[in-house]
């Protein structure tokens, strides 16, 4: 801010854009060093002043900044080791939105936090979920913060949540944090569920198909075509294809689910390499119709998880370098990338999202109205609602088209083999005795 008390001007931005460039140069700028350097886990075990001991966990680079940490608050380091890394801790996404929304309530009734935190952990019915919030407790009754004992559980709670946490304890807005966090994994789950369960009616069509199929070529089809070897008698093509089909699966069936398990494997380990995973990746982009389903989607989890963490008052640089990292698709992220950059110098993002054809138009648009009104997580929000929406729609109508089309292939196969099967009675009547 100049002497004055007025924003100082940038040449070539316009009053927007300036007190943009200024609130991510004063208050948003991350040190260079927590940008780059990887966070890892630190176990600790110090003193006080006074003698008494603290246990705890710190996400920090090395030991190093761990010993720094705990001096800046007054602690004297007594060890410190690194957490060796576990295989994630299989905990049902209920539980962890049920305990949000629980621990929100209980703070907003006027509970206190250790006691909150005790009573939602009686009353838990999952063990191992019981047993880390008991963690989580004991590490709180230890002097520690809510965000840093649940950020110590990453693979439970999830990234975002010790971020947003700390946001909302910063802000004095705990409770309502908590709330928003809950009704955002939510949403997430149900946004999945949905997906999955329209492709439910489609998958059962298909599979009962396949039996079907399989149950003509290898027990009645033969049947008929045993009629015309007592006979001594040519079997129709049509009959004798189908029972060459059939002879093959008796003998040979069991190479397909094999053949089909190797392929799975094959393209699964292909597509772990990160040369096929790009082009993969890059593909689903130029493809139409795969690039709209995988934008939608991406964006929806991009606008949701971004405007959630602005609403919980998460800095926008360091919510955006969070964000970054849930975008699956590699390609899309690479197109992200330059985001913050031109955030940091003062561009907006309506303008970034204007610049690039690929997104859909609604973005920018958007994004301009959020930027001149001042509510850019709330908007943010309603895009997400809106591109999940779409997508929604797009996959029922999929699934809607899915339904026949199993139908009229699966009964087309169907009414061959059994057109066959009738043309091989009608041909006994011209058997020659």
């Amino acid at each position: 801010m100049s002497k004055a008390g007025k924003m100082p001007a940038f040449p070539g931005k316009s009053a927007y854009e300036t007190k943009l460039f200024t609130l991510n140069r004063y208050c948003y700028r991350q040190p260079m060093r927590e940008r780059h350097q990887p966070m890892a886990y630190y176990q600790y075990v110090a003193r006080d002043a006074r003698g008494s001991l603290h246990q705890g966990v710190l996400e920090v680079p090395d030991v190093k900044d761990a010993a720094r940490r705990l001096k800046a608050d007054g602690l004297y380091p007594v060890k410190i080791k690194a957490v060796r890394s576990r295989r994630p801790r299989r905990v049902p996404e209920q539980q962890v939105i049920g305990f949000f929304k629980d621990l929100s309530d209980l703070l907003l009734a006027g509970v206190p936090l250790d006691n909150a935190l005790a009573l939602i952990s009686t009353s838990q019915g999952h063990k191992l979920f019981q047993q880390v919030v008991q963690d989580v407790l004991s590490s709180v009754q230890g002097g520690k913060d809510l965000s840093d004992a649940i950020g110590g559980y990453q693979d439970v709670f999830g990234v975002l949540s010790g971020y947003m946490i700390r946001a909302g304890e910063a802000s004095g807005t705990l409770p309502m944090i908590l709330g928003n966090l809950g009704e955002y994994l939510e949403r997430r789950r149900e946004f999945r569920r949905n997906a999955l369960s329209a492709l439910i009616y489609p998958c059962i069509l298909m599979a009962v198909s396949g039996v079907s199929i399989f149950i003509l070529l290898i027990y009645v089809i033969p049947k008929f075509a045993q009629i015309f070897q007592d006979l001594n008698q040519k079997v129709p093509f049509l009959t004798q294809l189908l029972l060459d089909a059939g002879v093959f699966l008796q003998s040979y069936g069991w190479t397909i689910p094999v053949s089909l398990l190797g392929l799975y494997l094959l393209a699964r380990s292909l597509y772990r390499q990160p040369k096929v995973k790009r082009a993969v990746h890059t593909l689903q982009l130029r493809l139409p119709f795969s690039r709209y389903l995988v934008l939608h989607a991406e964006l929806t989890r991009f606008c949701r998880t971004l405007g959630t963490m602005l609403v919980a008052g998460v800095p926008l640089i360091r919510a955006l370098s969070l964000v970054e990292e849930l975008i699956l698709n590699q390609a899309l992220r690479e197109i992200l990338a330059p985001l913050q950059k031109e955030i940091r110098i003062g561009n907006a993002a309506s303008s970034f999202f204007r610049a690039r054809k690929i997104f859909p138009p609604r973005m920018a648009t958007m994004l301009r109205i959020a930027e001149e009104q001042g509510a850019l997580g709330e908007r943010l929000l309603e895009l997400g609602d809106y591109f999940e929406k779409e997508l929604q729609q797009t996959v029922r109508k999929l699934m809607t088209l899915m339904e026949p089309a199993v139908i009229v292939v699966a009964g087309g196969v169907i009414a061959v083999m059994v057109m066959s099967m009738f043309t091989a009675i009608f041909g006994i009547t011209d058997i020659q005795f």
